[in-house]
């Protein structure tokens, strides 16, 4: 095992081990009952929809000139 893997792999077991140890404190009254929050429910804007034909799009055209040129 060279450098790289131990390192990793302590990386690993440490981001772990901290997000199941503060993950399941839960945030205050005060930050989850506010009047301002994010409705996530509402539609998101039509420019996302545009976006993503137009990324799928281009990844496409893409593809088949690399498959055909």
């Amino acid at each position: 095992m060279d450098f790289n893997t131990i390192f990793f792999g302590l990386l690993i077991f440490i981001s772990l081990g901290v997000f199941f140890l503060l993950g399941p404190l839960r945030a205050s009254a005060k930050q989850r009952n506010r009047t301002d929050r994010i409705n996530w429910n509402k539609r998101r804007s039509p420019f996302f929809k545009y976006f993503l034909i137009a990324m799928v799009s281009i990844l496409i055209i893409g593809f088949l000139v690399r498959l055909f040129v």
